[in-house]
């Protein structure tokens, strides 16, 4: 990484830590972009070339989580079972969330939760990464989306395993790869005893 793009990161980070701090303090709506920046000690345009939005700083990791995914499914053989993809895939994906992040995936969830607009944000967020999947799944499988249910069933099974880990996660930390290992398992279990 070259000096400029450090400082480039640097200052991205910068930015994100102060207006999560500013955030856990006053809430998301009573924070302005003009105090995140003023705190971070940049300029509004340097801060809007960085995050077109208040709500992006909420959700900084969201362009790299999906170009990550999209790597890491283009990667993956055809042909291969749905369940295999997903569990090589998110493996990956659930290291970005180690213990130190904790507090702010606390943080985060308490001001989506306390925000219509970023409630909505959200669950676009998430409907964008299960499409993801789903479109991989397809042409790995080799069907058409409007005719064939596995690769919406699978993407949908993906998404919810994880996101019913990460609530788990955020309630009782630990080890999210752990809690995703305990999801996939109870699902396993679930589809053997009712055939």
């Amino acid at each position: 990484m070259s000096l400029r793009d450090l400082k480039r990161e640097r200052t991205r980070q910068s930015i994100v830590d102060t207006a999560f701090r500013l955030f856990a303090e006053r809430g998301f709506d009573g924070v302005t972009v003009a105090e995140i920046a003023a705190a971070a000690e940049v300029g509004t345009r340097t801060l809007h070339r960085y995050f077109a939005s208040k709500e992006e700083l909420v959700f900084p990791e969201d362009d790299d989580l999906r170009a990550d995914l999209t790597r890491l499914l283009a990667e993956r053989p055809a042909g291969e079972h749905p369940e295999t993809t997903l569990a090589v895939v998110i493996g990956p994906l659930i290291d970005r969330f180690g213990g130190e992040q904790l507090t702010t995936a606390r943080t985060r969830d308490a001001l989506i939760a306390d925000s219509p607009a970023l409630r909505a944000r959200d669950l676009a967020k998430q409907a964008a990464v299960e499409q993801l999947i789903e479109q991989h799944l397809a042409r790995q499988l080799g069907v058409a989306l409007d005719s064939d249910v596995r690769p919406a069933l699978w993407a949908k099974i993906g998404i919810a395993c994880f996101f019913s880990a990460y609530r788990v996660w955020l309630a009782q930390g630990g080890d999210l790869a752990d809690h995703l290992a305990a999801a996939r398992a109870a699902l396993a279990d679930s589809v053997a005893r009712h055939p």
